[in-house]
């Protein structure tokens, strides 16, 4: 498995780029979850889960490029590994 260069290495295509495929999975997993709950399994932070790799933040939280948890406001790429 490969990895992805810094952030800071990314032109500015690459990085629309990678928020809008972290997005996508971001909204996979939610929907994932939601389907394991209609159909009564339930775990506290779900297979699926999106914790943030910068703060504490357990899920994303929102349909933009920011998890709008107030003490978040961080990106989807951050959310999605």
């Amino acid at each position: 498995m490969s990895t992805l260069p810094h952030p800071d290495e990314l032109t500015d295509e690459q990085s629309e780029t990678l928020e809008k495929a972290a997005f996508l999975v971001i909204s996979a997993r939610k929907e994932a979850q939601a389907m394991l709950r209609r159909s009564g399994l339930e775990w506290d932070e779900g297979p699926f889960g999106s914790r943030c790799r910068q703060c504490p933040c357990r899920e994303y939280e929102g349909e933009g490029g920011r998890c709008e948890r107030g003490s978040c406001r961080h990106s989807a790429a951050q959310h999605a590994t």
